[in-house]
């Protein structure tokens, strides 16, 4: 939700507890309760994600059925200016309990006016090129103070609410020239890759993300990427996607003519 006073913000507090009571009802007898702690827009940056948490959901209708079941995990925190990340696992149970245990969480949101947007799984991944039917857009800016300002204009100006940090690869990004992401370097003592701490944002209509990489200099290349999970079929969601590609590319290059970069 986007909040004008503290009352709204309250408002959504509360029907995010509803939705952590419903979460308590549907797992496991044997699990322990989960409390999830909700931060404010008070704070002075959004709350990151700390580790996942997890628990099981037991499908079974009767006691003497086969046992199935499946995992949910989700954010160990909730911040009201990021989004909050649930994500169904499962290997114990046919795909139609599954699809039974989605559509009853989605009632749920709906009841709580709580919007739930289907992703890819790839969207909170090292990788967001994985899907050959949609491609990211690849931005290079070698500005820092044009990277803030995009920044700040993504929230700000765009709709779009903060989606935590994601660990990046850029080396599979081809525009590299002029960047130095010397923390994606293989190191010799360790012997393994290194990765690239990237903000990645969502769009309030759930069609599109925006992902950050910055280099040690404070420069950064931005991908964009449609969620077609959640545009799926519909032409009106895929058209107001088109229609924010626009405008923020319209203003990354205006920025960075006004900039000189």
């Amino acid at each position: 939700d986007s909040f004008t006073n503290s009352k709204g913000e309250d408002d959504y507090a509360v029907k995010f507890q509803k939705l952590v009571e419903y979460l308590n009802k549907i797992q496991s007898k044997d699990g322990s309760k989960i409390n999830i702690e909700i931060h404010r827009t008070g704070d002075a940056d959004p709350q990151g994600r700390s580790k996942n948490k997890r628990f099981l959901v037991d499908m079974r209708k009767k006691r003497d059925d086969k046992y199935e079941w499946m995992e949910l995990v989700h954010d160990s925190n909730c911040n009201t200016r990021r989004t909050f990340r649930m994500t169904i696992q499962w290997l114990v149970a046919v795909a139609s309990k599954i699809d039974d245990q989605a559509r009853l969480l989605r009632g749920r949101c709906s009841k709580y006016k709580l919007k739930l947007v289907s992703v890819p799984g790839y969207s909170s991944l090292r990788s967001c090129f994985m899907n050959p039917f949609a491609v990211p857009i690849t931005t290079p800016v070698r500005n820092k103070t044009c990277v803030n300002a995009i920044e700040a204009a993504l929230t700000n100006i765009f709709n779009f609410v903060y989606d935590g940090d994601h660990e990046s690869d850029p080396n599979e990004i081809d525009c590299l020239d002029g960047f130095d992401f010397e923390i994606n370097k293989y190191s010799i003592k360790k012997k393994m890759k290194k990765f690239v701490p990237a903000r990645q944002y969502l769009h309030r209509t759930g069609t599109l993300f925006t992902r950050l990489l910055r280099d040690t200099k404070g420069s950064a290349i931005i991908i964009i990427y449609l969620n077609q999970r959640h545009i799926a079929k519909d032409e009106q969601l895929l058209q107001c996607a088109r229609t924010v590609f626009v405008r923020v590319e319209q203003y990354i290059a205006d920025t960075c003519k006004k900039a000189g970069c």
